[in-house]
């Protein structure tokens, strides 16, 4: 096969001694979802298409013109602001388009975490009764970039094909050949184009005809309202986003549907960019944030070899692997058919640094305005470098440095803060900046690249590590999830987590019938030990995220315990130690208890007994031991009329249940007692009863 050689390459920058006759070079551009990776996208496909708009305008070597745009899930939101990008007419090319100041910059930079939550302490969405998170500011975002859409800014002769991938919530039942089948998987083809005032519209794109095929519109002119709603379908990741209704035009019947992400079965929707090109195209880059150029070497600590999986985390691995097979067939296929000659070529990006949008899940960089100005920083960085590799072939000589000037110089636009984090990453890449200079890099950017570094598994122990990193450089979040999880490493978990867990309850409340209700309100309860935060002073540590109008269940006992012929009310006072090691204690606890005689019986009375314990936790979050001095005093003094002193040990399971031993030294009447106990029953009673 030919070397690669992007199809801005065969362009060569007119600062670059190459001598070419003037040649038309057509493009497309597939993006791919990813969550929070839409930051890194972000980047790369803002500095990629600055690039070439620059190109098409400025250069004399070729005629450049991008063919069509697809894209899935967060590469959905990407698909519009790249169309809108590569539109740009030569006067409006600067025009709130710079490397800061730009729709790509803003959409996914200011998009928080906290902007997502469905809770107090973030956005409230009160319509939304059935996903985890709010995507209200998504779309003030969404409605800034269609309110740009309509502003004079783009050139008159530009015409764009772009489309979506979508999925149905229930598959359609289609006939093909007279073979019924039932589909999910949608496209949404459509097209931009400016009038004679530089404004845009979007039409449906009619020239496709497939089965999978819907439209938006029926007289073909796709409304602002439509198109957004299109867009957040693609983008409405399973669970996280609600799905979306959508009214569309099946082989011109009217029908509607709920619609979520496209990303579930054609993440890369390469197939859709080359029938939306035709036979106009001949390059298609694939803007993928996974693929690496550099290799790490596994970390020693971790074992090569893969432990057996129990039944449950084999059938979660299996659902994971069917849905990833059935995103990859998609893809298998289309390259199968439409890149088996040299005919067509796949440019794929490719990433040296790590990125927190790979973190949890790629959910990371939402945690942090930082992280997600970072990793959109990171993608320019890749987009010069690969469209500098593209342009000089394998030649990593004069040319690759140069071109890498050029295109740096085209896009930084004395932005200081830009130039001192691009040329430092040129520097660590390479071994020499873009250009030669004294540049100052932004210390909160160097902290996250130092606390990054040599990741490359992105696993929750990466993670933790990261945070941990974070914490001793002094990194000052922005996000109070994040900060928490800065204060308190061990437990960076715990405050998103019960947050979620809340969520959900809510959402069964609101959505299920009793039973569900019940199951998910215990699953809750269960799960408590995993969230509940211990750091310092805390009294009857409950699990449940209580807001003010909550703080009554924390007068409930926190244990209930039953011993022979007796009950216990049992309350919790706490002071935890921020450490993380087994063998120290992880708690002082002082713990006042009544122990109330169920029936009447010889030498045993009810009694209060204050417990003064030091609390080890041998399997953190599982299993905690403890033992201490205990205070008896009897209710009625039928039996003693004094204090009395003893010792108590006890054995707590995932803080819910505790078995108790109770010993009472100096005394006429029962001397041992033995109790098993339901701890946190307020948490209990939150789950169940608190609205």
């Amino acid at each position: 096969m030919k070397k690669f050689t992007l199809l801005l390459s065969f362009i060569l920058l007119m600062t670059l001694p190459v001598s070419a006759k003037s040649r038309q070079e057509n493009f497309s551009l597939v993006i791919s979802g990813g969550i929070s990776l839409g930051a890194y996208e972000a980047g790369y496909n803002w500095a990629l298409l600055k690039y070439m708009t620059y190109l098409k305008y400025y250069s004399t070597r070729t005629d450049i013109d991008m063919k069509s745009i697809a894209g899935a899930s967060a590469g959905a939101i990407n698909t519009l602001m790249s169309t809108l990008a590569w539109c740009r007419s030569k006067e409006a090319l600067d025009v709130n388009n710079t490397i800061d100041d730009n729709l790509f910059y803003h959409m996914w930079t200011e998009v928080d975490f906290e902007d997502l939550l469905i809770d107090k302490n973030g956005v409230q969405d009160p319509n939304n009764t059935t996903s985890l998170f709010s995507r209200r500011k998504i779309e003030k975002q969404a409605q800034k970039i269609v309110e740009e859409m309509h502003r004079p800014l783009y050139d008159r002769e530009c015409r764009v094909p772009f489309g979506f991938a979508v999925t149905r919530v229930e598959p359609k039942r289609v006939t093909i050949s007279g073979i019924s089948l039932e589909n999910k998987l949608f496209h949404i083809p459509l097209q931009f184009e400016a009038n004679a005032e530089g404004r845009g519209t979007v039409y449906d794109d009619r020239g496709l005809r497939r089965s999978n095929i819907i439209h938006l519109s029926e007289t073909g002119k796709v409304g602002d309202d439509a198109l957004k709603k299109a867009m957040f379908a693609s983008s409405a990741f399973p669970i996280a986003f609600e799905q979306v209704d959508l009214t569309y035009w099946y082989k011109g019947v009217r029908e509607n549907a709920l619609f979520l992400d496209g990303g579930v079965f054609d993440n890369v929707p390469l197939d859709l960019a080359i029938r939306l090109a035709g036979s106009r195209s001949s390059d298609y880059i694939f803007m993928d944030p996974k693929n690496m150029r550099r290799k790490y070497l596994p970390l020693s600590a971790r074992k090569l070899e893969q432990p057996q999986s129990s039944p449950v985390n084999t059938a979660i691995e299996l659902l994971f692997d069917i849905f990833s097979a059935s995103e990859s067939s998609v893809l298998y296929n289309t390259l199968s058919e439409h890149f088996g000659s040299d005919s067509r070529k796949i440019h794929l990006s490719d990433r040296y640094f790590p990125i927190t949008g790979m973190l949890l899940e790629h959910f990371g960089a939402f945690l942090d305005h930082g992280f997600r100005e970072y990793d959109y920083y990171i993608g320019v960085y890749d987009a010069i470098v690969n469209s500098a590799k593209y342009v000089c072939g394998l030649d990593n000589g004069a040319c690759f440095q140069q071109a890498k000037e050029t295109i740096y110089k085209i896009l930084v636009k004395n932005s200081p803060r830009a130039e001192g984090f691009l040329n430092f990453l040129s520097r660590e890449e390479s071994g020499e900046p873009f250009v030669p200079g004294d540049y100052k890099v932004d210390s909160d950017f160097m902290k996250i690249y130092e606390a990054l570094k040599g990741v490359s598994i992105y696993d929750m122990q990466d993670f933790h590590s990261f945070i941990n990193k974070l914490k001793s450089s002094g990194y000052r979040a922005q996000n109070a999830y994040l900060q928490h999880a800065l204060d308190y490493p061990d437990e960076w978990y715990r405050q998103t987590l019960a947050s979620i867990v809340q969520r959900v309850v809510m959402l069964e409340r609101k959505n299920s019938k009793n039973l569900s209700k019940t199951i998910t309100a215990v699953a809750a309860y269960t799960a408590g030990s995993f969230y509940r935060h211990k750091s310092g002073y805390v009294y009857n540590p409950v699990s449940a995220p209580l807001d003010q109008d909550k703080l009554w269940v924390k007068m409930l006992p926190y244990e209930v315990a039953i011993g022979k012929n007796m009950l216990s009310l049992g309350y919790e006072n706490y002071y935890f130690f921020d450490h993380n090691k087994w063998y120290l204690p992880r708690a002082l606890e002082l713990k006042p208890s009544l122990s109330l005689e169920i029936q009447n019986r010889q030498n045993q009375v009810s009694f209060a007994r204050l417990d003064a314990n030091l609390n080890f936790e041998p399997k953190r979050d599982i299993v905690s031991v403890g033992f201490g001095t205990s205070v008896f005093r009897d209710l009625d003094n039928t039996i003693d009329k004094g204090f009395d002193f003893g010792g108590n040990i006890y054995v707590d399971f995932l803080n819910m249940v505790r078995i108790t031993a109770v010993r009472r030294g100096d005394y006429t009447g029962q001397d041992w007692y033995v109790y098993v106990g339901i701890n946190d029953i307020p948490s209990f009673v939150y789950w169940l009863f608190a609205e």
